[in-house]
């Protein structure tokens, strides 16, 4: 792990978080309980003007909180609460904090382990962190927690009276072990994501996808996820109800990244739908415009009200429903989806009502042989550049 000065059973790089904090824009750091340095992100290095902080090992080597600002994590003090938000000024390990200092907005938050992640951020008296910083923190926080408190439950069990276990109970802890790891992976995976559609890095490869057969696959695999052990539906599989007309139709797409797309809206229909309810898909040619096609996803989950439906396509946004805390997730599933049907020359509309369930249409280009064809004309004048 870089920059690491400790050691403990469960790492950042077996979470995937560091390429995860490499990426970030914002200064981040990682340290134990104790303010003990445990990861330093570029970020932070470039604030600090030094490409290494080896011989740095506390918080406060780095964070001085003003005289009205009585962190005590930053302070060092043994047993200090982090303050969760707060200014202060960064400086070197070589040099006392100055009042000309870089001022800085710090945010602490608890991580799994007994981790404490900081983002640091420049200030001025005008401006306060943003609120898609706070969110990713509020956010990684909890989606990390979780998990991992479920992973350590399951295994400290096993390890502790394992012996003791009939092999249809160590089965099924194995498998919430192995769930919670794929919740993990996924979290990581929609993080960087975001990160690089954010940044504009999405590479696309289109050919013509049979839209059935994906769609198939997607309902498949989200029918598994649902009647996992750890899922909220744990033992009742999710009803999708298909229709394609014609079931020819081919779509333009990078097929990867459409398959992400509907991923993304079955799983997050078949979340917030009630046990024994279906949800519809259906896919057609637009009646007026046979070279493109709407696939339509309907749930019968608790609806959203008008207003907040220009949010939800905004990174980390989750509507405040009761459901919200029994159900997982980051809130960039639909961010990310919309990423993508956009790079794809795609677009995608909500439709909701509270009661009344959610309809997410997504609109994309046909497979017609004249796109095929100006694909193929692009590639070989592309190779002839070359």
């Amino acid at each position: 792990m870089p920059e690491s000065n400790h050691a403990d059973s469960l790492s950042l790089d077996d979470l995937g978080a560091v390429p995860l904090l490499e990426s970030l824009t914002s200064g981040a750091m990682v340290c134990d309980a104790a303010g003990q340095v445990l990861y330093v992100n570029p970020a932070l290095r470039q604030l600090l003007g030094t490409p290494s902080l080896q011989t740095v090992t506390r918080l406060n080597d780095w964070i001085q909180p003003p005289p009205k600002v009585d962190c005590a994590f930053c302070l060092g003090l043994p047993d200090g609460e982090p303050t969760p938000l707060h200014s202060g000024f960064l400086q070197s390990a070589s040099q006392p904090a100055q009042p000309e200092a870089l001022k800085v907005k710090v945010k602490h938050s608890t991580l799994g382990a007994g981790w404490i992640l900081t983002l640091v951020d420049p200030f001025s008296e005008d401006t306060t962190l943003t609120q898609a910083h706070s969110d990713f923190v509020s956010t990684v926080s909890h989606e990390f927690r979780t998990p991992l408190t479920s992973i350590k439950g399951f295994a400290d069990t096993l390890l502790r009276y394992g012996t003791q276990l009939p092999d249809e109970e160590k089965r099924r802890f194995i498998s919430i072990i192995k769930d919670q790891a794929d919740r993990l992976i996924r979290l990581v995976e929609n993080l960087l994501a975001a990160s690089r559609l954010s940044a504009g890095r999405v590479e696309l490869s289109y050919r013509p996808i049979p839209l059935k057969k994906l769609l198939e696959k997607t309902m498949e695999s989200v029918r598994a996820k649902t009647m996992a052990p750890s899922s909220a539906h744990s033992g009742t599989p999710r009803v999708f109800q298909l229709s394609v007309h014609p079931e020819s139709i081919e779509v333009w797409a990078d097929a990867d990244k459409l398959e992400q797309v509907f991923i993304n809206l079955l799983d997050n229909a078949a979340k917030y739908s009630p046990d024994g309810t279906p949800v519809s898909v259906r896919a057609e040619f637009l009646p007026e415009d046979d070279a493109q096609v709407r696939i339509v996803v309907q749930d019968q989950g608790p609806g959203i009200p008008a207003e907040l439906l220009p949010k939800i396509f905004t990174q980390f946004y989750r509507v405040e429903s009761p459901l919200k805390q029994q159900v997982e997730g980051t809130g960039l599933g639909l961010y990310i989806t919309q990423s993508l049907t956009t790079a794809m020359g795609g677009r995608i509309l909500a439709e909701s009502a509270p009661g009344q369930g959610s309809t997410f249409t997504v609109i994309f280009p046909a497979a017609t042989p004249e796109r095929q064809a100006i694909y193929q004309r692009r590639l070989y004048a592309s190779e002839v550049e070359r």
